[in-house]
């Protein structure tokens, strides 16, 4: 009666072992299918963020000093910063944006500001200010990368 009992214990420790790695195996897959989704995810979102913020236009005139048409206004021009990036501009809207550098791993981001009539926009960055002035009633999109500024005469937008 014992040797029943034993080998009754045998095979359910079996059954049990067995029942354990098959679980196992069909959780690899999944554990090894999350760090692919979250790549994919942040590879996704960086893609159609860098889309969403890179325009073509012609580039943006860049001057030493505003001209008194771009600058005219009864208050002073209106300073924000995003990150370390300050932006100052005569007229209008501002919308900005981080845009991730490396699309499959975010770590760091390049600033984007959309300016739907600045008239004139300073920028200062690392230490340097550079002045774009696109024209009156003109968009413009400035974008600071590495510490060096572009601008392009596009990208208004309505609000």
């Amino acid at each position: 009666m014992t040797s029943v009992i034993n080998v009754a214990g045998v095979l359910a420790r079996l059954h049990g072992w067995r029942g354990s790695i098959s679980a196992v195996l069909f959780m690899v897959p999944l554990l090894c299918a999350l760090p692919a989704y979250i790549v994919f995810q942040n590879w996704l979102e960086s893609t159609t963020l860098k889309a969403e913020w890179t325009l073509k236009g012609p580039a943006c005139p860049m001057v030493a000093k505003p001209s008194p048409v771009a600058t005219r206004r009864h208050r002073p021009p209106m300073t924000h910063w995003y990150g370390d990036v300050r932006f100052t501009r005569s007229f209008g809207a501002v919308s900005c944006g981080s845009v991730p550098e490396n699309p499959l791993w975010p770590s760091k981001s390049y600033r984007v500001c959309r300016f739907n009539n600045p008239g004139a926009v300073q920028v200062f960055t690392q230490g340097r200010t550079v002045i774009f002035e696109p024209g009156p009633g003109q968009p413009a999109t400035v974008t600071v990368r590495r510490g060096q500024a572009s601008c392009v005469i596009a990208g208004g937008f309505q609000y």
